[in-house]
């Protein structure tokens, strides 16, 4: 933000032109529209994090609607247009939405990348310390609040680097996301605690990270990492373990196909649950609301497994 500036030798200006400096001296002068930085970004978690961040001095348009897959996402004539005149295109990963980084844009950032290693999670589900953002990396990151509080301050160094004017706001919004952060990750351990045990399955590796903080215990996933269809032998690996473990479910999301997870469902006669690890409905459109439904979810329906 630019300051509106105070001068000391007033001369002969009239009065009230005197009192009209003095309320505006050391107030921030609000960004106008003409000036103000224009994000873009593909999906809705993306989006809610980012308004989280240039609230008060930019605006974040998103590509994706509600509930379409970035997974199969062809990019289209206004995606262009979008990004064009952007000042900086946001995106996830190669293994999530990488057919962002072929569009025009004067700048691209992968918010991955700017995932300490030691919060990453490859698909095989193991802490991907060694990674560098590429390919192998579980892109699902925001669905670990506390994946998305290390990632905060580095996102807002990088908007500082894009829009040096606009770092002081955003340095600000992140350390009160930060601190929303918190809250919210010790509602979702509230929240999950009677589950934590649980075991169950997922129909792809989309919910890791949130089973890997908080829990139901995972014993399992139908398609372990992006275009890896399950073999007849593997689904029925997957169907003995989950008779072992006395899975409780399978969790499955609604913007993908899960014709495998329903083929194990029905063989291992559990039910399916579906989750929503993208948001931007009604109930759903801040990144708090989007993490407690998903935690109220698995809840109700691991609760009362009568009710999935």
């Amino acid at each position: 933000m630019r300051l509106v500036g105070c001068g000391r030798g007033w001369g002969a200006a009239m009065l009230v032109g005197a009192l009209f400096v003095l309320m505006a001296c050391g107030r921030e002068a609000p960004t106008s529209d003409a000036d103000a930085p224009r994000f873009v970004t593909t999906i809705p978690p993306f989006e809610m994090i980012l308004e989280r961040l240039v609230e008060g001095r930019g605006t974040v348009d998103r590509l994706l609607a509600p509930g379409t897959s970035p997974h199969t996402h062809d990019p289209t004539p206004s995606d262009l247009r979008a990004t064009t005149t952007a000042t900086a295109l946001v995106y996830g990963a190669e293994a999530l939405d990488g057919w962002a980084a072929d569009l025009p844009a004067a700048r691209r950032l992968k918010l991955v990348s700017m995932v300490p290693p030691g919060a990453r999670r490859s698909f095989e589900g193991e802490h991907g310390g060694n990674e560098h953002g590429g390919a192998s990396v579980n892109p699902h990151f925001w669905t670990d609040p506390l994946a998305v509080t290390q990632l905060v301050p580095v996102l807002a160094d990088t908007l500082c680097a894009v829009d040096p004017p606009g770092c002081s706001t955003y340095r600000a919004n992140a350390d009160s996301f930060a601190t929303a952060l918190a809250t919210l990750d010790a509602q979702l351990r509230s929240l999950t605690a009677p589950i934590r045990e649980v075991p169950v399955l997922l129909a792809q590796p989309f919910f890791r990270y949130f089973l890997g903080r908080y829990g139901p215990r995972l014993v399992g996933i139908v398609e372990p990492s992006p275009g890896a269809e399950a073999t007849p032998r593997q689904l029925r690996r997957l169907v003995d373990r989950a008779h072992a473990s006395g899975a409780r479910a399978i969790l499955t999301q609604r913007s993908l196909s899960g014709r495998a997870a329903r083929a194990v469902s029905e063989a291992a006669q559990v039910p399916v649950v579906t989750l929503d690890p993208l948001g931007g409905t009604d109930g759903r459109r801040t990144y708090e609301d989007l993490l407690r439904f998903n935690a109220e979810r698995l809840n109700t329906a691991l609760a009362n497994p009568a009710s999935p």
